[in-house]
């Protein structure tokens, strides 16, 4: 169901059919004194020079290709738009990092701060009938007290830490709405009650029906409606047709035409969708998928390109991505310390191929970090929530910015509220509050381990008692748990392994995790050491390879840096 509609709109799960992609040459100005607001930059700026949005100025693709710091930064560009009356004009940015500042024809419309979501401004009281000035200011800097993920916060490339992202470096785009209007759906589908459960989110005072267009093939197999009387509102359909389910195999997809009507009768709002029904559930140390084991082969996914960094190059490169790691043989991927651009969880959805979806690191434990990421998580589950090919949310990772949760209640207690907070929202996937090691709560126990010998791996884990229990792991520093949490039948995944580089790729300054290895039979070699010694750990449910392609100084990607494979991809999917 690869429909060109999904992929034109950068919310590729709540389409309409009116809107204007802003994507494309923007004048740009640094300002590193922070001066831009007193010289009435927001009125409009005399441009240093053209940014191809929605790459930042550190990457090629932009324009620029400057890496240096600069927290301040200004674009604007004009547009030109026929206003009509009795509509609303919103302005999406997909992602804006850290801080931004929107005005248009020289007002303030609004400011929001969060690299990782969604913001959404009504621009309708400042539009004119015909060109419009748009002007974002955005602040990005250096500190680790807010989710930033795999960005460096000093100067130079450190470890697996790369070149930061500053500014816009996802689509900008308006849409034209009704007066009223769906803001915001949720949907959530139950394979085996065969139903579907709508929670609404409307804008306006018009809307007195719901209704429902369920599609196969273009051809409508049910309709469903729903009286109106609230602005938030939620309900329940049984679908009588026979439900085919999503699944790796068979990624079975279903159309939905979302609809709100006046007392009239008149359609004010209409949008098209789409929805996967699958079921997911943890029993006996084991992953479920539609009641069949699921045995998971996750690669990760940092989501870096060589010349656009955070950004990829184009749409067609997120699926380039997922097609060579399915040729690989790997069923999904865990999006490793980012939220990719929506489109991506669509190809993951048309595909089937898992995902494991992971809100972005601090790095500092203090009030104003937990207040950040805080701020950030709700978004970062609403944007994404009605993608089917997530199955699991990932927290945190090896105790970053939670370094003392070993034994520190109070960090414990935070990403146990997280944690809460997510099984709240979403309690029908699996939530993991620190994935590696030293867990508390969590759905899923995970391991992460770089050992380069099969053999040994397996002897590491093969005892699940010792493995559940043992306070220090071997070349690890802490076991599976935290002080005062212990195992209690979850499922357990290795879910970094591998890191393995060609030793010709491991030169001023680059590297991969233990020795290098010299040619491509030895590679081969390696990985399916790697991949056999967990194989043959009878209670794991999966792993997870680390990774996907090289990111700048980390060279032990299955692809380089330009996203092409380093030896053939049926080498590894015969060990899969």
């Amino acid at each position: 169901m690869e429909d060109k509609k999904y992929l034109n709109c950068p919310r590729s799960q709540l389409v309409r059919d009116n809107y204007l992609i802003l994507n494309g040459v923007w004048d740009f100005a640094f300002d590193k004194e922070n001066k831009g607001e007193s010289l009435k930059y927001q009125n409009g700026f005399k441009k240093e020079c053209d940014i191809l949005v929605p790459f930042t100025y550190q990457t090629k693709m932009s324009g620029i290709g400057i890496t240096g710091r600069c927290d301040y930064v200004w674009y604007q560009r004009k547009f030109s738009i026929k206003k009509e009356q009795d509509k609303k004009y919103l302005l999406h940015l997909e992602g804006a990092d850290y801080v931004h500042k929107v005005f248009l024809n020289e007002q303030f419309v609004g400011s929001d701060r969060g690299a990782y979501h969604r913001h959404t401004y009504d621009l309708t009281p400042q539009l004119k009938d015909g060109d419009n000035l748009l002007v974002i200011k955005c602040e990005d800097d250096y500190s680790v007290e807010k989710p930033r993920g795999k960005q460096r916060s000093r100067d130079q490339n450190y470890e697996c830490w790369y070149v930061d992202t500053t500014g816009l470096y996802k689509s900008v785009w308006l849409e034209i709405v009704n007066e009223t209007y769906l803001e915001h759906v949720k949907m959530t589908p139950f394979l085996n009650e065969k139903k579907i459960c709508f929670d609404l989110m409307i804008q306006g005072s018009n809307a007195s029906a719901f209704e429902v267009n369920l599609m196969e093939n273009n051809q409508v197999l049910e309709v469903f409606s729903q009286k109106i009387d609230k602005n938030e509102q939620s309900c329940c359909f049984e679908i009588k047709h026979q439900i085919e389910p999503w699944s790796v195999e068979n990624p079975k997809l279903y159309e939905l035409e979302l609809l709100l009507k006046n007392k009239q009768g008149k359609i004010i709002d209409k949008v098209y969708s789409y929805v996967g029904f699958r079921h997911i559930e943890a029993k006996d140390g084991f992953i479920y998928l539609n009641g069949q084991k699921l045995y998971q082969k996750l690669v990760l996914d940092q989501g870096y390109w060589k010349d656009s960094s955070l950004t990829p190059p184009t749409i067609e490169a997120l699926k380039e991505d997922i097609v060579l790691m399915k040729e690989f043989g790997f069923n999904g991927c865990r999006k490793h310390e980012k939220t990719e651009d929506e489109r991506f969880l669509f190809y993951c959805d048309c595909l089937g191929y898992l995902l494991w979806e992971e809100l972005p690191s601090f790095y500092k434990f203090s009030e104003e970090s937990k207040k950040n990421y805080f701020y950030e998580l709700p978004f970062v589950l609403r944007d994404n929530y009605n993608h089917p090919c997530i199955i699991t949310w990932t927290l945190f990772n090896e105790s970053w910015g939670v370094n003392q949760i070993l034994n520190d209640k109070e960090q414990q207690d935070f990403v146990n509220e997280m944690y809460h907070f997510v099984k709240k929202y979403d309690p029908y996937r699996f939530a993991i509050t620190n994935d590696g090691w030293v867990h508390t709560l969590s759905d899923i126990i995970t391991i992460h381990h770089y050992c380069q010998d099969g053999d040994k791996l397996y002897s590491f884990y093969k005892d699940k008692e010792l493995t559940m229990t043992q306070e220090v792991w071997t070349e690890h520093h802490n076991g599976a748990f935290a002080k005062g949490y212990k195992y209690n039948g979850q499922p357990v995944i290795i879910s970094e392994f591998g890191g393995t580089a060609f030793i010709k790729n491991t030169h001023d300054g680059s590297w991969g995790y233990g020795v290098g290895v010299k040619d491509d039979k030895e590679y081969v070699e390696r990985l399916t050491s790697l991949f056999k010694g967990i194989q043959r750990i009878d209670y794991v449910s999966g792993y997870c390879y680390t990774q996907v392609s090289d990111v700048e100084q980390e060279v032990n990607g299955l692809l380089n840096h330009d996203h092409k494979p380093k030896i053939d991809p049926q080498l590894l999917k015969k060990v899969q």
